[in-house]
């Protein structure tokens, strides 16, 4: 009776700490999101004051790591939930977030490039993980 007791509370608890990680994982999702608008929006630049080579790579990797981060937290966030419901994620699920993403760098043909390039690297590693 006891060990049925302790097997329910750590069912619960794993649940529990499941669903922490999809909140988790679509909160970072959200920060990667605003960070990519500032961004990519060119509301915020470090390279406003001094226009050198360096700082122009640091932000665009910044505008590109935001957009894959992005997608990346969503997508595991979905695919977190989704697994907790028995549901698989769609192909559709994922079309909806790589076009958002695109979006997000549709300003800089270079940005959408290694964006692109990105996307689909991180599409086929989770084809071949799952």
């Amino acid at each position: 009776m006891a060990k049925r007791q302790k097997d329910s509370n750590n069912k619960k608890t794993m649940e529990d700490f499941a669903y922490r990680t999809v909140i988790l994982s679509a909160l970072m999702a959200g920060i990667s999101f605003v960070i990519s608008l500032l961004f990519n929006g060119e509301f915020v630049s470090i390279t406003a004051l001094n226009n050198t080579l360096i700082l122009e790579i640091i932000e665009n990797a910044i505008r590109i790591l935001s957009i894959l981060f992005f997608y990346i937290f969503i997508i595991t966030s979905i695919g977190n939930y989704k697994e907790l419901t028995g549901k698989p994620v769609t192909w559709i699920e994922l079309s909806v977030f790589f076009i958002i993403s695109l979006i997000q760098s549709f300003l800089d043909l270079l940005i959408f490039s290694f964006t692109f390039l990105g996307l689909v690297i991180v599409i086929i590693y989770f084809w071949i993980i799952q």
